[in-house]
């Protein structure tokens, strides 16, 4: 991962759709290089993938971030719990006061409020639930994780 890798990165942080003649234009380099840089990274996994944004509220939905107090070394068996809940975008496991936050979407904050009382608090081991819901989401810098990597020298390639 040197310099160059990280500036075809940041140009697709932007916009994933972006051509690789424009990349190559933009960072004064060939389209093959482009071409040939971006197969190497997603086979080495510094590519997961490449995702669309959309915005909740324009499908009628609010956004919620769901913490989630497991008791014991349950924590597998709850994730695989959530896995049958529709609403539940995705869980991280974290440290802290809690085990698990999900990021969870609902049509109001009645049904938000259903979903924790009469189905995540049913789900065995878990202790507490704390709820804050998105009001709304800046970016303050979408490449702090590339701007925190450590370029290597670029060398032939």
């Amino acid at each position: 991962m040197d310099v160059t890798d990280l500036r075809i990165l940041k140009c697709l942080r932007k916009n994933s759709r972006e051509s690789l003649g424009k990349i190559a234009e933009d960072l004064n380099i060939s389209k093959a290089t482009v071409s040939r840089r971006l197969s190497r990274m997603e086979e080495e996994g510094y590519i997961s993938g490449y995702c669309l944004s959309t915005n909740p509220s324009r499908f009628g939905l609010m956004k919620a971030l769901v913490s989630l107090q497991v008791m014991g070394t349950a924590v597998n068996s709850v994730i695989d719990e959530l896995k049958n809940y529709p609403e539940i975008e995705s869980v991280m496991r974290v440290f802290g006061d809690h085990s698990l936050l999900c990021h969870i979407y609902t049509t109001s904050v009645d049904s938000l409020y259903d979903l924790i009382q009469s189905r995540l608090l049913k789900i065995p081991n878990i202790h507490n639930v704390e709820v804050d819901i998105i009001i709304d989401r800046m970016d303050i810098n979408p490449n702090a994780e590339l701007d925190m990597v450590q370029p290597k020298v670029a060398g032939p390639r």
